[in-house]
């Protein structure tokens, strides 16, 4: 492996082995990549992808290391965080085009941090990242599971994206309307044969100063709703669905949530009293049910512990079935 490694370094430089995955996801949970690159620069990325199709090694890319549960085993291969630092992509107004009825076309590199180009989109006096303001992760890891908020979802803001197919190293252009795009979810989510290199998006005009209030109002909402602590962000998506009406009676919330189209996973893991469970170092949230808490040593398998203790939970006592929004690795 020490030969492979050799190889690995003489096409990419900043390669590394044997690095701790913990501290490259929001969870600090996870065991070694046998080899590890943390590059924004996309032609490493195809260089890197192309050299493990040619040798037969494992390949997994990364962002910003949020909604994802990495196995205390590590990964026997090679892990790519692509993402660029804080503000070294700078957008200016003229890489925005008038596209006519109001629109303006950008394209935003996948490994920008989504907060830094919220920032960035917004100081510029575009509108419809508001939503997203104070949401850890990149851009492709955004719209990998679709991400949203508030009202917001990332792919309304969409034209098309550019992507690199892993099977191949081939670049590719994907129309929004070909990404399968749902709530919390994607083709790229359903099918790992896809990085997400950059997207085109169009965004409208506002004030300034109304977008700041927006922006403002967001992150005060989020700090009040979410729980602080090493955490993968919602661990379910919230349910779609319809519940059995017998249990109104008990649970008289489940018919409003139902009538809106989402029942709120975290009220679901309330009701079945599950805040504040533990699995070592691992624990339901005391403040929302929806989000597991890493108290500072948890292991993949408490989490997952915790994981099937609440489908099953959940299952019992409404008879439905829940899934997660976060991937594993």
């Amino acid at each position: 492996m020490q030969e492979m490694f050799s190889k690995l370094k003489k096409e990419l430089p900043e390669i590394k082995q044997e690095v701790s995955l913990k501290d490259f996801c929001t969870f600090h949970i996870g065991g070694n990549a046998r080899f590890f690159l943390e590059t924004g620069d996309y032609e490493e990325v195809k260089k890197a992808l192309s050299f493990c199709i040619e040798n037969g090694i494992r390949f997994y890319v990364i962002g910003g290391g949020s909604n994802l549960l990495i196995s205390d085993e590590g990964f026997n291969g090679l892990v790519v965080a692509y993402r660029r630092k804080f503000q070294e992509v700078r957008l200016s107004e003229s890489d925005f085009k008038d596209i006519g009825e109001g629109k303006y076309e950008v394209d935003i590199d996948g490994a920008m941090f989504l907060a830094d180009t919220v920032g960035q989109v917004s100081a510029l006096g575009f509108t419809g990242l508001e939503w997203a303001a104070g949401i850890p992760g990149t851009i492709a890891g955004a719209i990998n599971g679709n991400a949203g908020a508030f009202n917001g979802v990332i792919s309304d803001n969409i034209i098309s994206l550019k992507v690199l197919q892993i099977k191949d190293a081939e670049d590719r252009e994907i129309p929004r309307e070909d990404c399968m795009f749902s709530y919390r979810s994607s083709i790229f989510k359903k099918n790992s044969d896809y990085i997400i290199v950059s997207g085109k998006f169009f965004f409208k005009k506002k004030n300034v100063e109304e977008i700041n209030k927006s922006i403002q109002d967001v992150i005060a909402k989020r700090l009040g709703k979410h729980p602080k602590g090493f955490s993968a962000g919602s661990v379910f998506k919230n349910y779609e669905g319809e519940v059995d009406q017998k249990l109104f009676k008990k649970y008289p919330e489940l018919k409003s949530f139902e009538e809106r189209g989402i029942i709120p996973i975290g009220y679901l893991i309330e009701k079945c009293n599950l805040k504040g469970t533990k699995v070592g170092d691992a624990k339901i949230s005391d403040e929302h049910g929806n989000f597991i808490i890493n108290l500072g040593q948890a292991k993949s398998d408490s989490v997952l512990k915790l994981i099937t203790l609440i489908k099953k939970e959940v299952k019992n006592k409404f008879g439905i079935d829940i899934q997660e929004e976060i991937k594993y690795l």
